[in-house]
């Protein structure tokens, strides 16, 4: 039923969009006085064809544009590049410079991702314009169109390009543009709107941000200041940049080797049940998995947690995702006792080890990985 909506709000869209690109167009009298010499077959065909190249190469003008916007809007503001992501393709700022990278957040197209300097005061951090930059990018191209539309002459695929590109903007801008948050994943106008209304959530949102920064630097969490991380419990009225900051401080305790103490905020992440934000529910419940097998080693609640959903998940981000072949390995090595599939998935974080985004995260995750081992031979040895 979701699929179907969002369909059918899809089609909605695009209709009016397409109307009142051709009422902007004056009166889409291209259109008009083609149809009234008859129905051209070969006309239609080219124009079909066309129209799904060019929704194809206009997404991804407007979505690499869109996160060009949010990157000149923050340098104008006073943020530092970190990286740049467009699917799963990511130009990240390391200490031995620009590099390419592997990284993906479900959910999301793209991502531009920057931060403040660490003795930013967090009253006077800049929100707004680096968060409406893309937005702001999609809506220039629309205008942009839309003037070539009005005062060019253009043949057919130049006429169904900058109609297209006007077509995909004003979608864009309208998903970026109306406040909107699924999964845990909330868009542009829903961060403005959350940091407008809520002042104190602008601390979450410098600290994540900076958080950011170290770990694509190569830091680990346990080697940045703890007050980044606040021990504030997550409650069913917690807003999604709050949740965010409790994931980190787990992972945190994670890292400090407090694994007892993570457990215990891994449980009370869980136990929001559907209010915890989905996203958060399949990033927790597989770090939960492996605090479980690392601590109290209950198989009834591995079971009950394991389920298909977060081993999907898990498995298809582990190539992006360091902590996820951590929690693998911990799975396969210590429920299954399946040292030959254990060490594969060690194998691919050391693989990769240079290629994820978070350089930090990595070692976070060979340093689990170890845990991990060191439990293993423990209850081997009993």
């Amino acid at each position: 039923m979701k699929g179907l909506t969002g369909l059918l709000i899809g089609i909605a869209i695009g209709l009016c969009s397409m109307k009142l690109i051709f009422w902007m167009v004056d009166g889409g009298k291209p259109l008009v006085e083609s149809a009234s010499k008859g129905t051209d077959y070969g006309l239609l065909a080219v124009s079909i064809i066309l129209a799904f190249v060019w929704l194809f190469v206009t997404v991804m003008i407007h979505l690499i544009l869109h996160e060009a916007g949010h990157l000149v809007m923050g340098l104008l503001t006073g943020y530092r590049f970190l990286s740049f992501r467009v699917f799963k393709l990511t130009l990240a700022k390391t200490e031995a410079g620009l590099q390419w990278k592997r990284y993906h957040i479900a959910g999301t197209g793209g991502q531009c991702l920057m931060e403040l300097p660490e003795d930013q005061d967090v009253d006077k951090a800049p929100w707004f314009w680096y968060n409406a930059g893309g937005v702001m990018m999609n809506v220039l191209l629309v205008l942009v169109s839309i003037f070539v539309l009005r005062t060019t002459e253009l043949g057919i695929v130049g006429f169904s390009f900058f109609v297209m590109l006007a077509f995909v903007g004003i979608v864009m801008t309208l998903m970026n543009g109306i406040p909107m948050f699924s999964g845990g994943v909330g868009n542009d106008a829903h961060h403005i709107l959350s940091l407008w209304r809520h002042p104190e959530l602008r601390l979450y949102f410098v600290r994540t941000l900076q958080t950011a920064g170290q770990l694509t630097r190569g830091k680990r969490l346990k080697e940045l200041p703890e007050e980044w991380f606040a021990d504030k419990p997550a409650t069913k009225d917690s807003p999604a940049l709050e949740i965010a900051n409790r994931v980190n401080f787990m992972t945190l305790l994670e890292d400090q080797g407090r694994l007892g103490e993570a457990l215990k905020v891994g449980e009370e992440l869980m136990s929001l049940g559907k209010e915890l934000p989905q996203i958060y529910q399949l990033e927790v419940g597989g770090e939960r998995v492996m605090l479980e097998l690392l601590t109290l080693n209950r198989t009834e609640v591995v079971d009950e947690l394991w389920t298909s959903t977060v081993e999907k998940y898990t498995v298809m981000n582990s190539n992006y995702s360091p902590i996820k072949c951590a929690v693998l390995f911990a799975y396969e090595l210590l429920f299954h006792h399946d040292k030959e599939k254990a060490e594969a998935y060690s194998e691919i974080l050391q693989l990769h080890q240079d290629k994820y985004a978070m350089a930090g995260e990595a070692r976070t995750a060979i340093s689990l990985v170890e845990s991990a081992r060191e439990v293993d031979a423990r209850r081997q040895g009993e």
